[in-house]
């Protein structure tokens, strides 16, 4: 779905998310999800919103933050703004795709996860993208991923391998390495 420049944050969780959640989940298997409860948070810049997704298809969106999410992602408007207008492509997707997280095993292995993720990726301008995710209200193990948002988004869509850019020194990780390896799991 194409989404303006001049969407608002209320604009797109409330009008905008409903429609891809639908578009996403239509013709999607939920077999094994059953009595599952799937929660992000998006904080952008000074406004939250909550998405808890039951069953991997009843969407609900509340204004303001949710308790202990199992994902909150964290980061300034302009830079939502680019993920959700497709400039800035597989930012956060692989994190925060529906018809990801109606899969089972991996609903289960985000479930086991805990730790804060930082993205720092470097945009074409030279500027930089900060996001900050937290998996299931934990502040540590805390690692920091940095890359290009081109080689990001190539990670994200699988084009390229996290173990290649690693070795290869597109994607540098400070931290704690096993966090950063059991993210691995939740980046296929």
């Amino acid at each position: 779905m194409d989404v303006n420049d001049s969407v608002t944050v209320k604009e797109y969780f409330e009008e905008i998310v409903p429609k891809i959640f639908e578009g996403q989940t239509a013709d999607m298997s939920v077999s094994g999800m059953e009595g599952t409860e799937f929660t992000v948070e998006f904080a952008v810049g000074g406004q939250s919103y909550g998405l808890t997704i039951k069953d991997a298809k009843d969407l609900e969106i509340t204004e303001g933050p949710l308790d202990a999410p199992m994902i909150k992602v964290e980061l300034e408007e302009d830079i939502w703004r680019n993920a959700v207008t497709g400039k800035m492509e597989g930012a956060v997707d692989m994190f925060t795709e529906m018809g990801e997280m109606a899969n089972r095993q991996r609903y289960d292995a985000l479930s086991g996860t805990k730790g804060t993720l930082t993205l720092d990726l470097t945009l074409p301008d030279g500027s930089q993208a900060i996001i900050k995710i937290t998996f299931n209200a934990a502040d540590s193990p805390a690692v920091t991923m940095k890359a290009a948002a081109e080689d990001w988004a190539k990670m994200a869509s699988g084009e390229l391998p996290g173990p290649t850019a690693f070795m290869s020194g597109k994607l540098k990780i400070e931290g704690d390495m096993p966090f950063a390896m059991s993210l691995g799991n939740l980046m296929q």
